[in-house]
């Protein structure tokens, strides 16, 4: 690949990886493509990775070492909760932004039935909520309500994930510019609706608790 030269050989077959994994699926690439994409003879992805799997499980790690960072520091307590999930939803959007097929590749290219990797995934997001709990409580929300948990946070993810997901078919329906300020506007619009639905859950709660009394 251009500009891989100077690179060395194992950040050079992760790269080859994900840019192979996000254009074709991580079912459709074999080692043999991500080597000669790589410029590497097949028996580095032995060395470095054994095989496939070993190289999604890399790139499982690196994305979610580089996710971590977006929610350090998110709940400020000088700002209104509110405040600080708009900021989290600016900051997740960004992160898409820089990281494009990294994040597509290990958004949509997981294949769960393998179970180191399901077990990588479920220990990587039991980490990230256990660091956003505090501003999940302070929206008045119980970061022990698993239902809840596996249903809003998936939720947020896959709305913005998404959108990236389906960006050449937008830009062709809609004639989109995919700017910064179009992403501004795309952060505030996904920051309100989201907002404006955990207000909705939170009054279900007050609901059902006032019937319990």
């Amino acid at each position: 690949m251009k500009g891989m030269d100077n690179l060395v050989p194992k950040k050079r077959i992760l790269e080859a990886a994900v840019s192979l994994f996000a254009q074709k699926g991580f079912a459709a690439v074999g080692v043999r493509e991500i080597a000669a994409e790589a410029g590497v003879n097949i028996a580095m992805i032995s060395y470095y990775f054994e095989g496939k799997v070993g190289i999604l499980k890399d790139i499982l790690e690196e994305f979610f070492d580089r996710y971590s960072l977006v929610f350090e520091g998110v709940d400020d307590e000088s700002k209104a909760p509110e405040e600080c999930v708009r900021d989290l939803i600016h900051n997740l959007i960004n992160f898409v932004r820089k990281n494009t097929d990294l994040t597509m590749v290990s958004y949509n290219e997981l294949p769960l039935e393998i179970p180191e990797i399901a077990d990588l995934k479920a220990k990587r997001i039991t980490a990230t909520i256990q660091k956003i709990s505090p501003l999940i409580r302070r929206m008045e929300l119980d970061p022990q309500d698993t239902f809840l948990i596996a249903v809003v946070g998936p939720g947020l993810i896959s709305t913005i994930f998404t959108n990236f997901r389906f960006r050449p078919v937008l830009k062709r329906v809609f004639k989109f510019k995919f700017d910064d300020s179009y992403y501004e506007r795309y952060s505030e619009t996904i920051a309100t609706l989201f907002l404006n639905g955990i207000k909705g859950l939170i009054a279900e709660k007050k609901r059902q608790e006032r019937r319990k009394k």
